[in-house]
């Protein structure tokens, strides 16, 4: 479970606004449309308010691996697997077809790649819906109202 550590910003019913530091894994995010970014080192994260969380509360914020592996699955897998099923289709399809074999390697291959990217944006979808991508604020590491402490 990957875990992160941040301060709410904004409570809305259910939900979460937390300003956290932006990691390098954050490009590569499948949630990052979740995410408003501030500066270079800063973000705010939509994230569900499991915990209760208030305005100024420190907070953890995790998002299960098994959600990571399947976002990251979904964004470099498929679209490497289209391309190389097209690629691979292309000769003997380009000779049932009648097809220069340049031209179909390019066609097939483009083909593979454009079928890959619907499939992969039908799967994120399904896992948005299903909120699997959403971070979770899982507990309250320092409240607002207790004494201030080192904070992000």
């Amino acid at each position: 479970m990957s875990t992160e550590r941040g301060i709410v910003e904004k409570v809305e019913p259910g939900w979460a606004w937390v300003k956290t530091k932006r990691s390098s894994a954050c490009s590569s995010c499948g949630s990052r449309h979740h995410c408003l970014t501030q500066g270079s080192d800063q973000m705010v994260v939509k994230a569900q308010n499991t915990a209760k969380a208030k305005k100024g509360d420190e907070v953890e914020l995790h998002l299960s691996t098994k959600a990571k592996l399947k976002g990251t699955a979904i964004m470099y897998l498929i679209p490497v697997l289209g391309i190389m099923v097209g690629a691979f289709s292309a000769n003997p399809l380009s000779k049932a077809l009648g097809l220069n074999p340049s031209l179909g390697m390019a066609v097939f291959t483009l083909t593979g790649l454009v079928s890959a990217v619907f499939l992969m944006r039908h799967l994120a979808n399904r896992m948005d819906s299903k909120q699997a991508l959403t971070p979770l604020v899982k507990r309250v590491v320092f409240s607002a109202r207790s004494t201030p402490s080192k904070r992000i």
